[in-house]
């Protein structure tokens, strides 16, 4: 039995799980999950990570490989630090030597897609697949790469981070949480989408989205404006219009770039707006050049949120 730990660490919530990286199809042996909290210290967050590996791992039945951590970051290099995680509002965090403070040298930390790709690649909707493009749409959107059944990190570890990729130009591109403007995260990451809507109904923008909302403009998430979409609604049905082709393009060019066996697609915002995800797919064989689509399987995540942690923990025990 081989036994590592795979940690996902996103936004709000953290989880842990021990893994038989050796089995066919793993799951889970023992799992904790954990809010990170409102301030997100990178101490206490580390100090959270570290006492949900040690109760995940008193189960163990054997010696643990190590603890792979997929993090919602842009990593600087192999170096550990964090140069950039817009959703937990770090910037220039060496958090691997926070953790291996805490739990000794055979911890990594991943970029969370790249763990989730890796994930989908060895066990999920892309194993047997020898290239393959993972993306991911929740509170923000990032991607992850997979070229002749290897995980492809780039130069800098920074490949696959198409959640920056730029859609649009201009002094009307919106602002993004990485600070640039015009990345696709800006326009469709569920965090970027939600702040856009509440910002826009509270300055008297008219949907019924906010009656979904429970006629609460803070409870008001991108899942209710696709409710309002299918419902018919005007204002819903023209932010979906603006947004889908971007959606699109990105997802296109992404393939066209790299020729992947499959397009894997996940997250809880793209799960949770079926419209949304219709009229996105809908654009792709007009963005995708033909021969390209000759070879390429488009599907949903099959491993859903297991995914990262499970390919952490594979990645730390190879």
């Amino acid at each position: 039995m081989s036994l590592a730990v795979g940690v996902d660490l996103g936004g709000t919530h953290l989880r842990a799980a021990l893994v038989e990286t050796s089995a066919e199809r793993p799951t889970p042996l023992h799992e904790e999950r954990l809010p990170t909290g409102e301030d997100r210290v990178p101490e206490r967050v580390a100090d959270l990570i570290a006492s949900a590996v040690g109760r995940v791992c008193t189960r163990a039945e054997g010696p643990v490989a190590g603890v792979g951590i997929g993090i919602a970051a842009m990593l600087r290099g192999q170096s550990g630090v964090v140069a950039n995680a817009p959703n937990l509002g770090w910037r220039e965090v060496d958090f691997r030597s926070l953790m291996r403070a805490r739990l000794g040298p055979r911890v990594e930390l991943y970029n969370d897609l790249k763990a989730i790709a890796w994930g989908e690649h060895r066990y999920g909707a892309g194993k047997g697949a020898p290239n393959v493009v993972c993306v991911y749409f929740g509170t923000g959107i990032g991607g992850g790469i997979v070229v002749g059944g290897e995980l492809y990190y780039g130069a800098g570890n920074l490949a696959g981070e198409i959640g920056h990729t730029k859609v649009v130009t201009g002094g009307a591109a919106r602002l993004c949480g990485c600070g640039q403007h015009g990345c696709i995260e800006a326009y469709a990451g569920g965090a970027n989408l939600a702040a856009r809507v509440r910002a826009e109904l509270a300055a008297g923008a008219q949907s019924q989205a906010l009656a979904f909302a429970g006629g609460e403009v803070a409870k008001v998430h991108p899942g209710h404006v696709d409710q309002a979409a299918r419902a018919g609604d005007p204002y819903a049905r023209r932010l979906w219009t603006e947004i889908a082709p971007l959606i699109g393009m990105a997802l296109a060019n992404a393939c066209t770039l790299f020729n992947p066996n499959r397009l894997i697609l996940g997250g809880g915002m793209w799960e949770g707006t079926p419209e949304l995800r219709r009229l996105s797919e809908a654009t792709l064989p007009e963005l995708i050049n033909a021969p390209t689509q000759e070879t390429l399987t488009v599907c949903e995540t099959s491993l859903g949120d297991l995914a990262g942690m499970l390919g952490a923990a594979d990645l730390i025990s190879r």
